[in-house]
């Protein structure tokens, strides 16, 4: 090679050396954001959020969305959610500003979800709540993401909404629950440890929380040393008639089925299984730990085991809610899952509210990407417990997140792991 051609070799290698560090130094927003909780050692990045500044006039209230379930068979889940949202307002303001509370009902179905979300936004919200059920969310992220809208779910716990299928995570996505990455092992370590179940049948919601679930759980039950018998059943939401799964269930034997779905569908299932099965073992997931469902499935529930994507509450934290819960609404805290989450979820919104907003005269502004920042840093002793995000949005507060239960005499009892 001649001189002169290698001093250009040389100097466009150079070149290719400065352009390779811009882009390492230029990567946006996720240079910090290495600490994937999720475990597949990767670096986290985010797609392009449509943050803005936002101006509210003089007077007027700061909107904050919720979108929850206030209607249909699981009102008993979603309205629970909105009150326990409510209550980390009271008494609160944003700069002096007043809170306007914006509830849609997001119906726990994809179309419900993005279309909340569409009129959340187009009502002016700054920052939401919700939604609840993470099929609901993955529809919405988009249009929040646009937006550049922040939403913190109580209760989402499926792999997609912090893995989206795009690659790219959603940077305006977090959660204060936990996900069922983790919930999906440890219902399968229960289940072939503790309760001695060597095979079990898969029955699921075909959503993003049925089959998220369903994957953790077969996953995670193989790994223990169990075999899943038959295939694993799909049902629509709102479906009645488990007779054919009933009868599949009946002819592969299983020493449990493992249900993923929501008590509105567990509570006809689990009649139409004891009817002629009393002893296989039931286990669901944090979709059925209802009251709802003991009153719908009555005598057939005892014995039933369900888990929580939560530790069992006990700080301080908590019982401060629980008072505040159980008097604002007449309902025990426990009754639901997620409302400890949902106010959490509320807490850490108004938290940032507060430190991102800024006085303009007698108006305010808030600078949406700020809120997301403040809500991202934020580290808390909730009422769920200790609240910290990690890059995806996960809650990584540390606490062991799963908690089990079984139904005695009605009501649902600590079970022993």
């Amino acid at each position: 090679m001649k001189r002169r051609e290698w001093g250009h070799l040389r100097w466009l290698l150079v070149a290719l050396s400065v352009m390779a560090l811009l882009v390492a130094a230029c990567g946006g927003d996720d240079d910090d954001d290495d600490d994937d909780n999720g475990g597949n050692g990767g670096s986290v990045t985010y797609g392009k959020a449509g943050f803005k500044t936002v101006e509210v006039a003089a007077g007027a209230p700061v909107k904050i969305g919720i979108t929850s379930v206030t209607s249909g068979d699981l009102k008993g889940l979603g309205q629970p959610i909105v009150d326990a949202a409510k209550l980390a307002g009271e008494g609160k303001t944003i700069q002096g500003h007043a809170i306007e509370w914006v509830v849609k009902d997001g119906q726990c179905s994809p179309e419900g979800g993005a279309a909340a979300a569409t009129a959340l936004i187009q009502e002016g919200v700054v920052a939401a709540v919700g939604p609840i059920c993470s099929g609901a969310v993955v529809a919405a992220q988009p249009a929040y993401e646009q937006a550049g809208i922040t939403h913190v779910s109580p209760s989402s716990t499926a792999h997609k909404p912090t893995y989206p299928d795009r690659g790219d995570v959603f940077q305006t996505f977090l959660r204060t629950t936990y996900s069922d990455d983790i919930q999906g092992p440890a219902q399968a370590a229960f289940a072939y440890k503790t309760l001695g179940a060597k095979t079990a049948y898969i029955v699921y919601d075909t959503d993003a929380y049925g089959t998220g679930l369903r994957d953790a759980f077969r996953k995670a039950y193989e790994k223990e040393g169990g075999k899943i018998v038959g295939s694993p059943e799909g049902y629509e939401k709102k479906a009645t008639d488990f007779k054919s799964i009933v009868t599949n269930i009946q002819n592969a034997k299983p020493d449990i089925v493992y249900f993923a779905g929501f008590y509105s569908e567990a509570s006809p299932f689990i009649k139409q299984l004891r009817a002629v099965n009393k002893d296989v073992k039931f286990l669901a997931g944090d979709g059925v730990k209802n009251d709802e469902f003991t009153k719908g499935a009555g005598a057939d529930a005892e014995g039933a085991y369900l888990s929580l994507p939560s530790p069992v509450y006990t700080g301080e934290g908590f019982t401060k809610f629980s008072s505040l819960f159980e008097k604002a609404t007449g309902l025990k805290v426990d009754a639901s899952p997620f409302v400890a989450e949902s106010y959490d979820a509320a807490t850490v919104i108004i938290m940032a509210l507060e430190k991102a907003a800024s006085k303009d005269g007698d108006k305010l502004k808030i600078d949406l990407k700020k809120v997301n920042e403040e809500i991202r840093k934020t580290e808390i002793d909730g009422a769920a417990g200790k609240i910290k995000f990690d890059a995806r949005g996960e809650n990584a507060g540390g606490e062991t997140p799963v908690s089990l239960f079984v139904v005695k005499g009605g009501k649902f009892e600590e079970a022993k792991q």
